[in-house]
């Protein structure tokens, strides 16, 4: 299953190495990688762990903050980002997936401004490791702590902005498939797109609790399709936050999961 993978952050209380050999076991070539995992041991560790289950990460989270909501200095952020992307570089990892933080006391326009300059800083340093950043945007109530990009318009405002061939968009089906108009929206966004995260919902609308995909009822196979058929070729990562999935101690949910995914997008398997 070469273009799918799964997101540390939908096995939040599962060790790094229980991760990663779920995911051998689940028959996927990549993980996404979350930093409050691997920093709990050295860089050196992780790197040999990945090795030994010969699994490559499919993005590394998070980094950000620029507005200084979360109590760091702006500096500070921007040197934690360096570091991420001189490790993502060092494992192989394309993609760091980036959140702006909140707008805060900020004016739009403020904050805006603070994550395109930290954004244009950050993509010339990730141009030198072939590293892609990769900017997700949330619903309005999920930012909360997170980024003041709460629509796919207000995303791509700031791609525009930044205007820079290292920064794109990270597309999340939860978040954006509550918006009316997301496909036209994100039409636009498509050729900064660096990659897509798939996680369902408890009902099609608004849903208020997320689960794995096609567990729910939000238009995953319509949502699939779309980036598909307008030439969307690379991985998708399971990235579910629910107590539900976070509690269990077993890998069939993920299976089913991935079973649906393929049985609605055989082209997802290897071929051969």
């Amino acid at each position: 299953m070469h273009r799918l993978s799964l997101s540390q952050m939908t096995t939040k209380k599962w060790s790094f190495e229980d991760d990663l050999e779920a995911v051998q076991k689940l028959g996927l070539r990549h993980i996404g990688l979350w930093r409050w995992k691997y920093e709990e041991m050295s860089e050196q560790a992780a790197a040999s762990l990945l090795e030994k289950y010969q699994l490559r990460p499919s993005s590394i989270s998070w980094v950000g903050g620029f507005t200084g909501t979360n109590g760091y200095l702006l500096e500070d952020s921007l040197a934690e980002a360096e570091e991420v992307i001189r490790f993502a570089s060092w494992i192989g990892s394309r993609n760091v997936i980036v959140c702006t933080g909140e707008q805060g006391r900020h004016i739009h326009s403020h904050a805006l401004r603070l994550a395109v300059e930290s954004l244009k800083y950050l993509g010339d340093y990730a141009a030198e490791y072939g590293i892609e950043l990769a900017v997700m945007p949330m619903s309005a109530s999920a930012s909360y702590g997170w980024t003041f990009l709460t629509s796919l318009r207000k995303c791509r405002e700031l791609i525009e902005e930044c205007d820079h061939p290292y920064v794109g968009v990270c597309l999340h089906s939860y978040y954006a498939l509550q918006e009316r108009h997301w496909k036209s929206e994100i039409r636009s966004l498509l050729p900064t797109v660096k990659l897509v995260r798939l996680c369902d919902g408890q009902s099609s609308a608004k849903p208020r609790r997320q689960c794995l995909p096609y567990s729910g009822k939000m238009n995953l196979t319509g949502w699939l399709d779309f980036l598909e058929s307008n030439g969307y070729r690379d991985i998708y990562e399971i990235d579910t936050w629910c107590d539900e999935v976070w509690q269990s101690d077993h890998i069939e949910p993920f299976q089913r999961s991935l079973e649906a995914l393929n049985a609605h997008f055989p082209s997802f398997r290897d071929e051969g």
